[in-house]
């Protein structure tokens, strides 16, 4: 029997989907509507000038070493500097080990160290150690109230490194400045309470967001009623703009020059935000995800930006259109619930191609993936690998899988070409931690501790 109420409620109903579905969106799951899936879409006519684009080149890297989080240019990509190839026969050496406390805080390398996070007890750490021989030269520690959810607590924000600054994130959303100067310890310039002073909430599974450095500003994703993304000033602290008020995700922003515009791209827990870099709005694109699982950084590439997560939820690539003085967001296409499907990681583009792990936890396989034809290659297999990070080394991949083998692969779409596997014995499935190349040395983090090898010819 249908009672009025119920006619009323299905009408309702009805109406919501015919706007949704105008727009591209449908909610669902069994009758509750808790949750946004878009259909696929495709533009044929930028599709077609894809096709006749040049590849996307990585941009040149700025400075030395590895800054921050995903390197130079937050791509994935090493800065240019000696590398070896020949894995089969001369494995990497192992020059140090270091023990770290729990989290999947990536590393910083710069001027002969390395920086990360760590927690131990109660307590969050930033740690600054040697980086060719692992002896501690300093490290920050102060209280933290995170705890994780079925995950380590630790912090999972990667430190951004700028001559004797350090910027860090951590786990709860306290955001430090650190300065140390050689020979000294570290004090404190400026820090802030992201959820507390941005009226958000601290996500489910910890702030991941790792800052990054704009000009004389920093950026970071708050994800607060007051600020969905804020900019400080490097030098005092002091709050330059904020834009948005969507929920935090797990994505770190990304910076690109396109047509002459300086753009800021930040993922948020349901949402692509293009942003000037005075803050100023430019566009954005929404795109929810279960659990406001938005991982991976948003990744440009030349005239485009693509954007990737897990949970079901599928990837798009935008084209970034001029329009007076700024950037307008032209969809080129969208795969819903289709590879490319990142959780963890940011996939790393090479030519016309990304590499990347397709799908959720244990679930997901490495893959070639098509900008142009937006599916995976045809016969790219790599079987038996399950989920890990990747960094690109000139034209070879190096993967650190959740379950501790090192992969040096050849980066081409031809076929799955494994050069070398090292495994490395690390415990668990949940070395999550970025590995990072720089001045000829392999850096890797796995649950309790750092290890380097040399990887210089």
């Amino acid at each position: 029997m249908t009672t009025r109420r119920g006619v009323r409620a299905t009408a309702l109903t009805a109406a919501v989907l015919v706007v949704l579905g105008a727009s591209g969106y449908v909610v669902h799951r069994a009758g509750v509507f808790t949750r946004w899936f878009a259909r696929d879409t495709e533009n044929a006519a930028e599709i077609e000038q894809l096709r006749h684009a040049p590849p996307a080149a990585p941009r040149a890297a700025v400075g030395g070493g590895w800054p921050q989080f995903l390197g130079p240019n937050r791509d994935g990509h090493a800065p240019a500097g000696p590398f070896r190839t020949d894995w089969e026969k001369r494995p990497p050496e192992k020059l140090w080990s270091a023990p770290v406390g729990g989290g999947y805080s990536s590393f910083a390398v710069v001027g002969g160290k390395l920086y990360t996070q760590d927690r131990q007890g109660s307590s969050e750490r930033v740690v600054c150690l040697d980086a060719a021989t692992g002896a501690s030269v300093w490290e920050h520690t102060y209280p933290a109230s995170y705890d994780g959810i079925g995950f380590d607590a630790g912090p999972r924000a990667t430190p951004t490194v700028d001559g004797d600054r350090v910027y860090t994130v951590g786990a709860s959303g306290l955001m430090h400045c650190l300065e140390a100067a050689p020979g000294q310890a570290p004090r404190v310039v400026w820090k802030h309470d992201l959820p507390g002073e941005f009226n958000g909430r601290t996500p489910q599974w910890g702030y991941a967001c790792s800052p990054l450095l704009d000009g004389d500003t920093v950026v970071v994703q708050p994800g607060g009623r007051k600020g969905s993304v804020a900019a400080f000033d490097r030098a005092t602290g002091l709050i330059r703009w904020t834009a948005g008020t969507n929920p935090a995700g797990y994505s770190s922003p990304s910076v690109a020059t396109v047509q002459g515009v300086r753009a800021v791209f930040a993922l948020t827990g349901d949402t692509l935000l293009c942003l000037r870099s005075d803050g100023t709005l430019m566009g954005s694109y929404p795109w929810p995800t279960q659990h406001q699982g938005n991982i991976a950084t948003p990744l440009v590439l030349d005239d485009y930006v693509f954007i990737s997560a897990a949970y079901g939820t599928g990837c798009a690539l935008l084209r970034l259109k001029p329009d007076a003085d700024r950037l307008r967001l032209e969809p080129v296409y969208s795969k819903r619930n289709k590879p490319l499907r990142t959780h963890h990681g940011t996939a790393v583009a090479v030519g016309r191609h990304l590499y990347a792990f397709d799908g959720t936890n244990d679930e997901a396989r490495l893959v070639c993936f098509s900008l142009i034809d937006g599916a995976t290659v045809e016969g790219w297999e790599a079987p038996r690998v399950r989920n890990g990070k990747i960094v690109a080394v000139g034209g070879y991949l190096v993967i650190l899988t959740q379950t501790g083998d090192l992969i040096l692969v050849q980066a081409t779409p031809d076929e799955y070409r494994p050069v070398a596997t090292v495994p490395l014995g690390f415990s668990g499935h949940q070395n999550w931690a970025l590995p990072v190349v720089a001045d000829g040395r392999l850096y890797v983090r796995g649950p309790d501790r750092i290890e380097c090898f040399n990887v210089a010819p």
